[in-house]
């Protein structure tokens, strides 16, 4: 299978998972603290689209267009803080409202993303000489934990 390809298929079930979340029903939690936890999630993921701003980034994985590695603000410490971002906000949607067909979507998003991180970093490592000593540097999704 191309790059090309996998890109496509990853970013497919990213946006797939996304809209059975969207539509399958309440988005904003009903508890303070688990809304609390996805304001935090917006926060996340605005601070990290803020930092790659002045990159070429697009949402396919594929190098190429990307112009530089960010490592600074939020990627200083995580390196997928939009990932982490996503994971947390529709976490909290299955948490919220828990149905056994939100939770295996989840699996499959969360999957998704293990993959696709996996993926994107045999690209960043064979295009930047400096992601090897970032990645030692940094958290791949959750600090101190992975």
């Amino acid at each position: 299978m191309s790059n090309k390809t996998k890109s496509l298929l990853f970013d497919l079930i990213q946006i797939s998972s996304i809209v059975f979340f969207l539509s399958s029903g309440q988005i904003l939690a009903f508890n303070l603290i688990l809304v609390s936890f996805q304001v935090l999630a917006i926060l996340i993921l605005l601070v990290a689209v803020w930092e790659m701003r002045r990159t070429k980034y697009y949402r396919v994985p594929d190098i190429g267009k990307q112009n530089e590695l960010v490592q600074g603000g939020i990627y200083k410490y995580i390196r997928n803080p939009m990932y982490l971002s996503q994971l947390l906000f529709f976490g909290i949607c299955v948490l919220n409202t828990f149905t056994i067909r939100e939770f295996v979507a989840y699996l499959i998003f969360l999957i998704n993303f293990i993959y696709k991180i996996q993926y994107e970093e045999r690209l960043l490592n064979s295009n930047f000489p400096s992601f090897s000593k970032y990645k030692s540097s940094s958290w791949r999704l959750i600090p101190f934990i992975y």
